[in-house]
């Protein structure tokens, strides 16, 4: 695998619907959408999602709504649609809703493809912890897309998402030790160590 350009994570969270762990309307949405009945998950969700109440239901049914539609279950396909649920799950607290809208933007589901716009939603989630966003912010700030390159913050967000697991984080900074990149010096055992990590 070769470090330049690394590619940009850009599976989006599209089958990742957020269940909840006791019966409430977000649990019977997600069981009324893992039969297939997407109208019904919608119903539920919506009330949620309107609420004003600041909670992480409400969050994963505003991300959950937006999915469908992404997706287009149960309703038409509509990216603005979409973008402006996964915004407001954002805006909740929801890491996965604005991971999906840097990826949007980055592959241009709203009509242009905007790097600026997906560093600042991937900035929010990573954040949080979220290891793609993590490892995507890492890639843009290493190579001065969507902002001025800053290879010391990608190595740190490599460096975070890495020791959380986050293979192609772990790549990355083996590939950084092996040939000295981004301001380290070569370094054979930390570039073994993470090439480790990275299997």
């Amino acid at each position: 695998m070769r470090l330049f350009p690394l590619k940009i994570i850009s599976l989006l969270l599209l089958y990742s619907i957020s269940p909840a762990t006791s019966a409430s309307p977000l649990q019977e949405g997600f069981e009324a959408y893992s039969a297939g009945r997407y109208e019904q998950a919608l119903k539920l969700w919506l009330p949620l999602a309107r609420s004003n109440e600041v909670s992480q239901d409400n969050a994963d049914a505003m991300y959950n709504i937006g999915l469908l539609y992404m997706k287009g279950k149960g309703v038409k396909q509509d990216y603005k649609l979409a973008k402006k649920w996964f915004k407001r799950a954002a805006f909740y607290g929801s890491a996965d809703a604005a991971y999906n809208l840097g990826v949007m933007y980055m592959s241009q589901k709203f009509g242009y493809p905007s790097k600026k716009d997906a560093l600042y939603w991937w900035t929010e989630a990573a954040k949080q912890g979220h290891t793609d966003s993590q490892y995507n912010l890492g890639v843009l700030l290493a190579f001065g897309r969507g902002s001025k390159a800053d290879p010391k913050a990608a190595l740190s967000w490599w460096y975070k998402a890495a020791v959380k697991g986050h293979k192609q984080a772990a790549q990355a900074l083996a590939e950084a030790y092996q040939k000295g990149l981004f301001g380290l010096k070569k370094d054979k055992k930390l570039a073994d160590y993470w090439q480790k990590r990275a299997k």
